[in-house]
C-alpha cells in the first residue's frame, strides 16, 4: 500500500519536536531531519516536507528545485521564524516548487488544518498510485498488479472473484479507489478507452457495470447508479 510520510527538516529542535508530536498524535508517520540531504524516501511512498529556509540542503531556491527534480511524489512547505526571511526569498522558493510558506509561530490548530487540507488535495493521486486497494469496510481487496479481486475478509470467508473482464476489473478498481464518491460515466469512458472514448456509447459502460454487479455477488448491490451522472461504490459491507 502507498505510504504517506511527513518529514520535518530543521536544526530548530524545539520546533521539530513540537510539530513531530502534533502530527504523530494524528497517526501520521513523521520523521525528523537535521538536513534535507539525509531524507530517505521509501519506494512507493508519497510525502510532505516541512523544510526550513536556510537549513542544510535548503539554502537557496535552486536547492529546492534540485530536490524536486530528482524525486517523485513529494510536496514541500517551506518555513522560517517570523520576519527572518525576505519576501523575495520566499517568492523564490514558491516559484521553485514549494507549495506554501509558514512561520514557526503558526498556531498548531492552523498548522494541522493546513496539513490535512494539503493531504486531502493529494488523496486522488495517492489512491491512483496504490497497487493494492482495500475497501473502507476492509472486506474487499483489489491487487492492481496481479489484477485480482478478493472478498470476504471480515467474515474470514476469503473468496476470489473470478472471470472479470479487463474492462470490468478496471471499472471496479476506479470505483473502489474513489469509494463513496460519484464517478461520472464520462470519466470512466475517457480512462478506459482513451482516444477512442468519443466512439463509446454510455450504454456500453452500463452493460459492463451490470455484468460486474452480477459477478460480485452480494457485493454487487454496493455499486449504485447515480442517474444522469454515473456510479458510486458505497460499502455497507
Amino acid at each position: 500500500m502507498t505510504k504517506f510520510i511527513i518529514w520535518i527538516a530543521t536544526a530548530d529542535k524545539e520546533t521539530s519536536l513540537r510539530w513531530h508530536n502534533l502530527f504523530s498524535r494524528e497517526a501520521i508517520q513523521t520523521v525528523q531531519l537535521l538536513n534535507l540531504p539525509t531524507l530517505k524516501q521509501p519506494p512507493d511512498s508519497w510525502g510532505l516536507i516541512f523544510a526550513e529556509i536556510g537549513a542544510p540542503g535548503m539554502a537557496a531556491p535552486r536547492d529546492l528545485a534540485a530536490l524536486l527534480g530528482s524525486r517523485k511524489n513529494l510536496s514541500v512547505i517551506v518555513f522560517s521564524g517570523y520576519g527572518k526571511t525576505s519576501n523575495a526569498l520566499i517568492s523564490g522558493f514558491l516559484e521553485s516548487g514549494a507549495d506554501d510558506f509558514i512561520t514557526t509561530d503558526i498556531d498548531e490548530k492552523v498548522l494541522l488544518a493546513k496539513t490535512k487540507a494539503h493531504i486531502r488535495r493529494l488523496l486522488p493521486s495517492l489512491n491512483a498510485a496504490r497497487t493494492v486497494l482495500v475497501s473502507k469496510g476492509g472486506d474487499i481487496e483489489i491487487d492492481r498488479l496481479k489484477r485480482t479481486v478478493k472478498t470476504g475478509f471480515k467474515s474470514k470467508k476469503e473468496k476470489a472473484v473470478e472471470n472479470l473482464t479487463p474492462k470490468e476489473f478496471d471499472i471496479f478498481s476506479m470505483l473502489l479507489s474513489k469509494e463513496e464518491e460519484v464517478v461520472p460515466r464520462t470519466f470512466l469512458m475517457e480512462e478506459l478507452w482513451r482516444e477512442k472514448s468519443g466512439e463509446v456509447n454510455c450504454e456500453t459502460i452500463d452493460k459492463h457495470v451490470e455484468t460486474l454487479r452480477r459477478k460480485l455477488g452480494p457485493y454487487g448491490k454496493n455499486i449504485r447508479t447515480v442517474y444522469g451522472t454515473g456510479y458510486t461504490y458505497k460499502g455497507g459491507e
